[in-house]
């Protein structure tokens, strides 16, 4: 049986109209960034010279983290 922390965060029907505010512009602000890092990332991958190094990158890196 789980019992309730006293510390809990309020669910959102009983946070202030101000917070519900933020929490939207918030959740906007990272859909947007997400957006643009999908965006940058397609132009990578359309790039072939580019992708080829960030491929070699890539394995240089998992090499060094496998000696860890």
């Amino acid at each position: 049986m789980t019992r309730k922390n006293s510390k809990s965060l309020p669910v959102a029907s009983e946070m202030p109209v101000e917070s519900k505010k933020h929490e939207a512009e918030e959740r906007k602000y990272r859909a947007e960034d997400g957006l643009r890092i999908l965006q940058r990332a397609e132009e990578c991958r359309k790039n072939k010279s580019l992708m080829a190094d960030i491929k070699k990158l890539a394995k240089e890196q998992m090499k060094a983290l496998g000696k860890i």
